[in-house]
């Protein structure tokens, strides 16, 4: 509310002589009104703003409850692994700490994660996790109790029951059977160090095709980015053949708000000629495959490229083989690349061949193994999960899955 400043004057020998009524009607009379007028507009103001919030609460009602229940989801566990987490802190700190403490509560959390992304994956294939998520009740008082050593055992052992769900779902999907006429696509089961593997594979010499990468975005996005079926990328490049491209931000997750359909890695929109995200062939912890003509590059860590010319490009991370050898360096792999054994994709070359993977019930590792086993001297990892989608010649082989922001296609 303003208020109404009155200078201070001199008061003359004719001034004095006015009356109080004068006074009142010609000082404080208007100064009153202006008072009233003011706070009138002022009270409105407030009813306006009053009712507003009335009714942007009522319409939020629905979606903080639901905001509610998820965040009450984690109440169980996360206040004392937040309390563990400061703890690691505090030993870590201590260097004069001669027992294993720090390393057990290191494993603890480490496993936490995992079983919770165990469980988003069997979620998402509709399998049962009612068991599982029933066990967290027993972790917290493992943890309060500080029974490390015990905890670790029963967080195994809900992985474990995990892992086999999932591998009975695996093993009950119907394998494709092979498509002999094109000669280019195959369903074959790969022998290696680590086990036997399912692969959906696109094998073609790269004299025969021409490699596009395709973006459903003419340019850098972070947020509602548009997307594309995999068919649709084929089919706006005048390809017949494709394979999903590098990590996105889906929109079925809750920590993608704000990133939607985003991908944070370079790619060469090939039908425009330009680099997107091009600040990410910086990053070191990437790998890079490029092409021009019949011919294909792969770079360990993106920051090895050194600009050159190229008529396709896409980057991700992990680099899976150079030059025939197994690159992957499980320290910068993240708990869900490292032990969860889902779909794997995978691009590579070796000879003159270029090799496009779908690996089943595979850790990132494995697919390095796989890729290595198939015939490729380099390879770099590729989306996969509920992004998986193989294209050829008019028809899915896997997928369509998520509509994708971009894709690797194959041009006759």
């Amino acid at each position: 509310m303003k208020f109404l400043h009155i200078p201070k004057i001199t008061i003359s020998q004719n001034l004095k002589r006015v009356s109080i009524a004068t006074f009142i009607f010609v000082v404080v009379a208007p100064a009153l009104a202006f008072f009233i007028s003011d706070y009138l507009v002022t009270k409105n103001k407030l009813n306006s703003v009053s009712s507003k919030i009335i009714n942007f609460q009522a319409n939020l009602d629905e979606e903080l409850f639901i905001d509610h229940l998820k965040a009450t989801e984690g109440l169980t566990l996360d206040p004392i692994l937040t309390d563990l987490q400061a703890e690691i802190e505090k030993l870590t700190k201590d260097k004069a700490d001669g027992n294993d403490t720090n390393t057990k509560i290191t494993n603890v959390y480490n496993e936490y994660a995992l079983f919770l992304s165990l469980i988003e994956r069997n979620k998402k294939d509709k399998l049962d996790t009612k068991e599982a998520q029933d066990q967290i009740k027993g972790f917290g008082e493992l943890l309060l109790n500080k029974d490390f050593d015990r905890l670790l055992v029963e967080f195994k052992g809900a992985e474990k029951l995990l892992e086999a769900s999932y591998q009975t779902y695996l093993a009950s999907l119907p394998k494709p059977e092979p498509i002999t006429s094109s000669g280019d696509y195959s369903y074959t089961n790969v022998s290696t160090e680590k086990g036997s593997f399912g692969v959906y594979l696109i094998k073609v010499p790269l004299s025969n095709v021409k490699v596009v990468t395709a973006t459903a975005n003419s340019d850098t996005c972070k947020d509602n980015c548009p997307t594309k079926t995999l068919e649709q990328h084929i089919k706006d490049n005048g390809g017949y053949a494709g394979i999903n491209g590098s990590y996105f931000c889906p929109p079925d997750y809750a920590d993608c708000a704000g990133k939607i359909n985003s991908t944070d890695f370079a790619i060469y929109k090939s039908s425009s000629g330009k680099w997107l995200n091009n600040k990410a062939l910086g990053w070191s912890d990437t790998g890079l495959a490029t092409f021009k003509g019949s011919s294909a590059k792969f770079y360990k860590k993106s920051t090895d490229y050194s600009g050159d010319s190229v008529t396709a490009g896409i980057s991700n991370y992990p680099t899976l083989l150079k030059d025939g050898n197994i690159v992957v360096n499980s320290d910068k792999l993240t708990s869900y690349q490292k032990s969860v054994k889902g779909t794997r994709g995978a691009v590579g070359a070796g000879g003159s061949n270029l090799y496009l993977a779908l690996i089943q019930g595979a850790t990132v590792t494995d697919a390095a193994y796989v890729m290595r086993a198939l015939g490729a001297k380099d390879a770099l990892n590729l989306d996969g999960g509920g992004s998986s989608a193989m294209y050829i010649n008019g028809g899915y082989i896997v997928g369509p899955g998520r509509s994708l922001p971009n894709a690797i296609v194959l041009v006759k």
